[in-house]
């Protein structure tokens, strides 16, 4: 009796652990189910573009043709460098990315190409023209363009919706964090000095043009510890006849183009106190044209030149 007893014990726990087991077993293929549905969720993405067009990404691009230098950057700064298949031949940094194929520059598309890599996402310029965008899009190739290219803030706009559209949400926000820490210790070492009144020459000579108060450059001079001597212009217009009047202590140009000798050449130019003191400054122009992560470092680079003091 006692053994038929223990046998139906025994019977009866082997049975429930079976059962306890397909349970176990039906919750957690139910959850996975679920986190794999919460993840396509995730994937889908939508985005307002340049002319304020609702661009849907319904999943985690894989292969991405990128033209803008800044989103390229972008890019890798949070970990997706590696679903570039294609770039424009001014996405130049980091180094990695020139290993990447170029199928045009930043307007000037290789329609041909991009329709035979057949991209899952074509990031555009914000310089590239809407009649681009349409005839992408005509062709079945998800196209998107985004503009916030006036202040540093639209940094933080860029690295936010491309960690959205990549599924890295958590390393453009840890990016973001790092990069207003840093701006902040700057804005702290400089804040109780004395602002360098201060002119970002972008072209000089036939056409004079400058970073005035409406623009990105504009807005890194301040928060470097300087006065914009162009504030009071727009859209990148300023005469020569205005910043004589202003009269400039330093001058800010790109490497390239040998801008700083025509400076010194030019008609009313060369007579800027700044220009007679020597006090022009040439910086690379790509961590100021393009609004990315370097902007921290264009930055700390100005403050430096304007403040050497707070930074010995």
């Amino acid at each position: 009796m006692n053994k038929k007893t223990n046998k139906n014990q025994k019977f009866i726990l082997a049975a429930i652990v079976v059962i306890a087991l397909a349970i176990a077993i039906y919750f957690i293929a139910t959850a996975i189910d679920g986190d794999k549905n919460t993840k396509k969720e995730k994937q889908q993405v939508s985005l307002m573009d340049k002319y304020g067009n609702e661009v849907t990404i319904s999943q985690k691009p894989e292969k991405v043709i990128c033209y803008s230098p800044e989103l390229a950057e972008i890019l890798y700064a949070i970990g997706a460098g590696d679903t570039l298949i294609g770039r424009s031949e001014y996405c130049d940094y980091p180094e990695e990315i020139t290993k990447v194929k170029a199928v045009g520059d930043i307007l000037n598309i290789n329609l041909e190409s991009v329709m035979e890599m057949k991209p899952d996402l074509v990031l555009l310029s914000s310089m590239a023209s809407k009649e681009l965008v349409s005839s992408l899009n005509s062709k079945g190739i998800t196209a998107l363009q985004l503009d916030a290219d006036t202040s540093a803030e639209g940094v933080y706009t860029y690295i936010e919706a491309i960690g959205k559209i990549f599924d890295k949400e958590n390393k453009a926000e840890e990016l973001i964090k790092s990069m207003k820490e840093d701006i902040e210790e700057i804005k702290n070492k400089t804040k109780s000095l004395d602002k360098p009144l201060v002119y970002f020459v972008v072209s000089a000579g036939e056409y004079d043009s400058g970073a005035t108060g409406d623009t990105f450059i504009g807005e890194l001079l301040e928060l470097a510890g300087a006065e914009n001597a162009a504030k009071d212009g727009t859209n990148w217009m300023y005469s020569i006849e205005k910043l004589l009047e202003k009269n400039p202590d330093i001058i800010i140009c790109s490497k390239l183009y040998d801008t700083k000798k025509l400076i010194m050449q030019t008609e009313g130019y060369k007579d800027l106190e700044a220009v007679k003191n020597g006090k022009i400054i040439e910086v690379d122009e790509n961590i100021f044209y393009r609004q990315g992560p370097r902007m921290t470092e264009a930055i700390l680079e100005l403050a430096k030149q304007f403040h050497p003091e707070a930074f010995n």
